[in-house]
């Protein structure tokens, strides 16, 4: 019997995978959190076999930091990443922290547990990128990786200067890079752009 402890901080999505973990012969729910914060102590105090760690849980502690709390102090344990923000930095946040796998959020009971068998049978369960967003008229796809580092940084509400000296450019290259994006996009204001990357979950800031 496999035993799972499930973070994650909105009551109709942990109850859904409880009852996922219920009805799937083989594994044990010992516990659910709304805390990333608490899931190193819980896993000190039950034995743990799995965790299903969402990203942004409550009190605004990171998933991704308690994950990496847990895989240095119980290697053994296996934790997935299971989260409904597409940041496009997530694939290799999950990975720099030690998850074994990643699931994007859809509520499908098979996709879930299929990932789950998966990677408690040994495997790494990465999709190649994240799930596509579209950005007025783009594609999260047609974002180059500069020009996402300077998304992360206006949804920060930084200045153009302020960017520049961030990244070590100038500031007519970021100005060159937000120009590019506008013009992707359809929007006509860096703050209509950042607004909608952060409503569409491309970028999560804090996270």
């Amino acid at each position: 019997m496999r035993n799972v402890l499930i973070v994650e901080d909105q009551r109709m999505i942990w109850e859904t995978i409880e009852n996922y973990i219920r009805q799937t012969d083989g594994y044990n729910l010992v516990g659910s959190l709304a805390s990333a914060g608490l899931a190193e102590d819980f896993c000190m105090l039950h034995c743990v076999d799995l965790v299903l760690m969402d990203v942004c849980t409550e009190n605004d502690e990171s998933g991704f930091e308690a994950t990496k709390a847990l895989k240095m102090r119980f290697p053994k344990i296996k934790v997935i990443v299971v989260t409904s923000m597409l940041d496009v930095g997530y694939l290799n946040r999950a990975r720099e922290v030690g998850a074994d796998s990643i699931y994007f959020k859809d509520v499908s009971q098979d996709k879930l547990m299929h990932v789950v068998e998966r990677t408690m049978n040994g495997e790494s369960v990465y999709p190649d990128r994240t799930p596509e967003v579209m950005v007025g008229n783009a594609s999260c796809y047609e974002f180059t990786e500069a020009e996402i580092r300077v998304l992360r940084l206006l949804v920060e509400g930084m200045t153009y200067k302020q960017m520049a000296e961030t990244l070590d450019v100038s500031s007519d290259c970021i100005k060159a890079h937000i120009s590019s994006m506008l013009s992707k996009t359809g929007y006509t204001s860096k703050t209509k752009l950042a607004a909608m990357v952060m409503s569409k979950r491309l970028i999560v800031n804090g996270f």
